[in-house]
């Protein structure tokens, strides 16, 4: 009986001497094979591999720079659409909203239509349509009518103020000829 109990003692000694159970060599193993699966998808999906054909096609610095240029030049010839009939609003002058109150706005503007027969419905709004570019541009600050975002920021509302008036015909855009603020 003496033996019986030596033997075990002896393997798990055995075990403990090379680095522990088989379960972690088990564990080790499986992240390999993980490891190398995930890598191998990511590989495939790369490169398109999946039988999609999805991937990029693969082009020389050469053919690049060539299909680079033949879009270029396929946008430059491309007419550009003409613009829109244009209404003048005229000048708004706002005070800003600012503490000491003594500062201004002064624009001119004229409105961009979406086609000639939205001209009566918005000479006929033009007045509701002044009305509203006062009210959004009262209620800025310095700092909301100065500098390009800032300006292209209030050009948008503008477009949208002035549409919010219109029923049938759309202001495409709004253009301020002149911007002053002092």
């Amino acid at each position: 009986m003496a033996e019986e109990n030596e033997e075990p003692q002896a393997e798990e000694e055995e075990e403990e001497e090379s680095g522990g159970s088989g379960g972690g060599k088990l564990v080790l193993i499986i992240g390999l094979v993980n490891t190398i699966g995930l890598i191998g998808l990511a590989y495939m999906g790369m490169t398109g591999g999946f039988g999609g054909g999805g991937g990029a096609p693969t082009l020389s610095p050469e053919a690049m720079g060539e299909s680079a240029l033949q879009s270029k030049k396929s946008v430059e010839d491309r007419p550009s659409a003409a613009p829109g009939p244009k209404v003048e609003l005229g000048e708004l002058t706002v005070n800003l909203k600012e503490p000491t109150g003594d500062r201004f706005l002064k624009i001119k503007v004229e409105l961009e239509l979406d086609s000639e027969e939205t001209r009566p419905e918005v000479e006929g709004r033009l007045q509701a349509i002044r009305y509203e570019l006062n009210l959004l541009l009262s209620g800025q600050r310095v700092v909301d009518v100065q500098g390009p975002d800032a300006i292209e920021t209030l050009r948008k509302a503008m477009i949208r103020r002035a549409n919010a008036r219109l029923a049938k015909g759309r202001i495409v855009n709004v253009w301020p000829g002149e911007w002053i603020v002092q």
